[in-house]
């Protein structure tokens, strides 16, 4: 059985983009062409095997997720995702970056907390509607 994925947005900001659709964008903008390709082999892996993503680590001290490669350095390596899983079979997508180093930026954890603790306390986290058309954001 494939996982759910889904993009949730800011509790605070529903009008505007998923926040991991933002840097995605943000990951083309610089050019960062072989970060997104690992980002979207792990998140194509999370689909296929769920938990049992070769990808998924948990994060000791968070209430979230994250994909992470196994590769060492350069863009792949640290290429992330931060996540949090909202049942068996779901999970919510809230923030992704590349960087060096093990340790990941604080702002991006903190924001997906957040939006995991919102989703728990049933905040509205997507759209009420997908009729709603939306215009990407100019590059």
């Amino acid at each position: 059985m494939l996982s759910i994925i889904r993009y949730p947005y800011e509790p605070n900001d529903i009008n505007g983009f998923p926040p991991i659709i933002d840097d995605l964008l943000d990951l083309r903008d610089a050019n960062k062409y072989q970060a997104l390709q690992a980002i979207g082999t792990m998140v194509y892996d999370l689909r296929q095997h769920g938990t049992d993503s070769r990808y998924l680590e948990t994060m000791i001290g968070y209430p979230i997720l994250e994909l992470k490669t196994r590769a060492r350095g350069g863009e792949t390596g640290g290429a992330r995702v931060y996540l949090y899983r909202a049942d068996e079979n779901e999970f919510h997508l809230c923030a992704a970056e590349t960087k060096r180093g093990n340790t990941p930026t604080q702002h991006l954890l903190e924001r997906t907390a957040l939006i995991a603790i919102a989703w728990r306390k049933n905040l509205e986290i997507f759209p009420m509607t997908k009729a709603t058309k939306r215009t990407r954001r100019s590059t």
